[in-house]
């Protein structure tokens, strides 16, 4: 069993969204990752950012140094085909009424998109809040789809930081600046998605604030 890539889009300059077709429909969850056999024959776990029938969506960050591999499958030709090993990962979105904070950084933004697209198509009866930060404006991706998704639930909301770059429309803050004893009070569930460094900041500032650690959900990239 294949998956071929039939679409890829570049999102930012070192971003691209990659749309791969499978031979048939496979089930998944939210935050699942599937895994490529490279033409190389490396393997490479990515998460899924969402699924539609047949057709799964990625979020990959290529890097010119070679590491992870992401150079070569977002250098794939279109109308290429990989093997693969089918969706794996515990880490999934609780259907729960309760509500919920998505903190993402990076292309850890895959499989939180595809938790909150997963929520909003249960009507879960939460309020969801995605916040995540971008070093630069040239780093912004997928702001459109994440406003269309809040005109279209009032229960959903994000916020967007810059990190190093100033601009009238977006704070200059780290994610974990967010995280006080007032914002946090209005979520029962967290789920963090990102580099090793921001996911150990983000539990600690969490764990302080009097969060149980069962109610934490995360996953390092």
């Amino acid at each position: 069993m294949k998956a071929k890539l039939i679409t890829k889009n570049k999102l930012t300059p070192d971003v691209y969204e990659l749309i791969f077709e499978f031979e048939w429909e496979i089930n998944s969850h939210a935050w699942q990752f599937i895994t490529f056999i490279l033409p190389s024959w490396l393997r490479r776990a990515y998460s899924i950012a969402f699924q539609n029938w047949s057709k799964f969506e990625f979020i990959i960050k290529r890097l010119e140094d070679g590491r992870w591999w992401s150079k070569e499958i977002c250098d794939l030709e279109l109308g290429t085909s990989l093997d693969f090993i089918w969706p794996v990962w515990h880490f999934v979105l609780k259907e729960t009424p309760t509500n919920k904070l998505f903190i993402w950084t990076g292309t850890g933004f895959a499989p939180l998109y595809f938790q909150i697209k997963k929520a909003t198509e249960l009507w879960l009866k939460s309020h969801l809040n995605f916040i995540f930060w971008v070093r630069h404006l040239e780093d912004i991706f997928y702001e459109n789809e994440l406003e269309k998704i809040k005109q279209e639930n009032p229960n959903f909301d994000y916020s967007l930081y810059l990190s190093r770059e100033e601009n009238q429309k977006y704070k200059k803050w780290y994610v974990t600046d967010f995280l006080n004893k007032e914002n946090v009070a209005n979520f029962e569930e967290f789920y963090i998605c990102g580099s090793p460094a921001m996911v150990e900041d983000s539990r600690k500032k969490l764990l302080e604030l009097g969060i149980l650690e069962d109610k934490i959900y995360f996953e390092k990239y």
